[in-house]
């Protein structure tokens, strides 16, 4: 046999396999194309320097080895589906006299055509696109004319390299597959009809165990910084239990549908029942698989994007004014700073819209029930007892709050953000105080948001400063009273970026180095370079899941209806209508369908606390905001899902009634 022959004959597999192969090749050029479009985009922003640059950076490189990696994972799954496909027809070559190391060449020059389409197709999109592309994402930073879009040879390379590595990968796999598999088994094994799978009870005890324990984690984080470690140990149990779950679970709910004989017995359920136990041992995994790249496409999504239409509220959480100023020396005249901050302003035609003065005292500590003491540097501590305590005084409160209330000496106010706190004294470093009432309503502060948070508010400054000299002696370090002068400005966006620098060296020529400043304009760039690179990761992200998601159910739709389509014939045979065997194909593909997708819902619902405490280390505390585009994404999502849904049902009726 030639050369010519064994390229004619792979041609023709792929023109006699379309149905297989050119949704491979489309969605192998797809994430070809978007791995290409964010190498290209990381390497241009490379390029500039602006604010935010380096967690920018940083950002996207984290994109481009994400998609790598699954480019690997995924080009492998769907390869296997091609092959698992085409057993019977490798058996028949060996019957027609081909030796294995033909049928080799043949399944080889297969994968380099469609490897070299995919590629070529890929890269071709990716600079069409990758223009598009970058100007959205300059557009997301609002670096509209920072940057000069070019295309970077060095991304060519790189794509060409990772994918054709990917390809001698697929390439050996297949080969092995060939030479170490009989192929007059693979003629069998594919008349063989499926055993009707064992009700593992062992297995589905460990998944619902895993999983309760999964959400357990997960609905009992309440710490911003416990909650990644244990957030994505809850993902890792939760993702375990869900594969047991589908490979087993799933079985024993069926046998027990079958064991109700009122509804097994009923003709809409008898068949799809029966059909469903004999092909849920195949469909299991798919079906798990489905509903894990559901719940990457809802959570990345709804994150990324609450995160970067929040990037104002989460910029007020973090800074309540325009510009904040704090120094720890209280010989500092406030009425000095005041002066500088109104000829700064007046001279860059702005205005001060207000200006808020207070004395606040800071520490990290340990609470427990109802005492606060020093943090065991030591010993290991729980992080769920860290607390970031602000003590301030009752004259600061009640000026801005507007409200005139009275305090004795060992008497507090007290505001949380863990909700109501059920004791009526505290235990302040070994000072008891009692607690006059639970406040709600302190906004004036600024908040990291790192760990829980209790604000509370002493008599006068002679009181703090008593405390100060308490807490530093406990802590066996200095912990200062902190003086904050704060304003907002008034008056146009340049000439406020104007402002922050002269006021800065104003205040540290005229008045003293040590105090520290902070201002709303140059961190509004920080945040949208990392909130915006967040956006655009995570809509790669999404649609790299996304045509992964529809093109397992693809396969899994078209290897059923191959499967499927005997058993039918057989039916119809024996009786049954096509309205009822229809009927039967729609219940049955509409309960496999959509239990995937309702399984992911669940797990994001159970995940929403977890994930709003993470999202709380960026500063978004705005639940509504995440809880509506949660709600959004999954609409949309589910629209999509449905659109996948009737797309496949086509092809697989399609098959069925050949």
């Amino acid at each position: 046999m030639n050369k010519i022959f064994y390229s004619k004959l792979a041609i023709n597999n792929i023109k006699k396999n379309k149905n297989t192969y050119f949704p491979y090749i489309l969605s192998s050029t797809i994430i070809i194309s978007l791995f290409y479009i964010l190498h290209a985009i990381t390497i241009q922003m490379s390029s500039g320097e602006f604010l935010g640059y380096e967690s920018m950076k940083t950002i996207l490189n984290f994109g481009v080895i994400t998609i790598g990696i699954f480019s690997l994972i995924f080009i492998f799954y769907t390869n296997s589906f091609l092959i698992k496909r085409r057993k019977n027809e490798l058996g028949l070559y060996s019957v027609l006299g081909m030796e294995r190391k033909h049928i080799g060449k043949v399944i080889s020059l297969e994968a380099i055509y469609s490897g070299i389409v995919s590629l070529l197709l890929g890269i071709l999109l990716g600079i069409l696109f990758g223009r598009l592309m970058f100007a959205f994402l300059l557009n997301i930073l609002n670096l509209s004319t920072a940057i000069k879009f070019s295309l970077p040879l060095k991304s060519i390379i790189i794509t060409f390299i990772l994918y054709i590595g990917i390809f001698v990968l697929i390439i050996l796999y297949n080969l092995i597959k060939v030479y170490t598999t009989n192929p007059i088994d693979l003629i069998r094994e594919s008349k063989k009809g499926e055993s009707e799978p064992k009700s593992r009870w062992i297995i589905g005890i460990i998944g619902v165990i895993l999983l309760l324990t999964g959400y357990y984690i997960s609905l009992s984080i309440d710490n911003p910084i416990a909650s990644i470690n244990n957030f994505f140990m809850a993902i890792i149990l939760v993702m375990i239990a869900t594969y047991l779950l589908f490979t087993s679970g799933s079985i024993i709910f069926l046998k027990l549908l079958k064991k109700n004989k009122k509804y097994y017995y009923n003709k809409k359920h008898f068949i799809s029942v029966s059909n469903m136990i004999y092909r849920m041992k195949q469909n299991a995994m798919g079906l798990a698989n489905i509903s894990i790249l559901s719940i990457a496409v809802l959570l990345t999504l709804s994150s990324t994007i609450s995160l970067y239409v929040g990037i104002e509220d989460s910029l007020r959480t973090r800074y309540p004014y325009d510009i904040l100023t704090g120094y720890k020396d209280n010989e500092i005249n406030n009425d000095k700073i005041e002066k500088i901050a109104l000829n700064t302003a007046k001279d860059n035609d702005l205005n001060i819209e207000k200006i808020v003065k207070y004395n606040v005292l800071s520490t990290a500590a340990t609470l427990k029930n109802n005492n606060i003491f020093p943090r065991k540097k030591s010993e290991k501590m729980s992080l769920k007892d860290l607390y970031e305590i602000e003590i301030l005084t009752l004259k600061d409160y009640n000026k801005y709050k507007d409200k005139d209330i009275k305090l004795a000496e060992n008497e507090i106010l007290i505001s949380t953000n863990t909700g109501e706190f059920k004791y009526n004294k505290l235990n302040l470093y070994g000072n008891e105080f009692k607690i006059i009432n639970q406040i709600n309503d302190i906004d004036f502060l600024s908040s990291m948001n790192l760990f829980d948070k209790m604000n509370i508010i002493v008599k006068d400054n002679k009181k703090l400063e008593e405390l100060s000299k308490l807490i530093s002696q406990k802590e066996k370090a200095e912990v200062p009273i902190y003086y904050n002068y704060n304003l907002n400005l008034e008056g146009k966006r340049d000439n406020k970026i104007k402002f922050v620098p002269e006021f800065k060296n104003k205040l540290h020529s005229d008045i003293s180095k040590d105090i520290a400043i902070e201002d709303i304009y140059t961190s509004r760039d920080d945040f949208l370079s990392i909130y915006g690179s967040f956006f655009f990761i995570g809509l790669f992200l999404g649609i790299v899941f996304l045509v992964a998601t529809a093109l397992i159910i693809y396969y899994k739709q078209i290897t059923e209806g191959y499967d499927d389509h005997d058993r039918f014939i057989i039916m119809q045979k024996v009786g049954m209508s096509k309205d009822e065997i229809k009927y039967t194909i729609k219940n049955q593909v509409v309960k496999i369908f959509f239990l995937p997708i309702l399984v992911a819902i669940v797990h994001l619902i159970v995940a929403f606390p977890a994930v709003i405490e993470i999202l709380g280390l960026f500063n978004l505390t705005n639940e509504k905001l995440f809880m509506l585009f949660t709600g959004l994404t999954i609409l949309i999502f589910t629209i999509i899902y449905g659109i996948v849904y009737l797309w496949t049902s086509k092809v697989y009726y399609k098959i069925v009634n050949e």
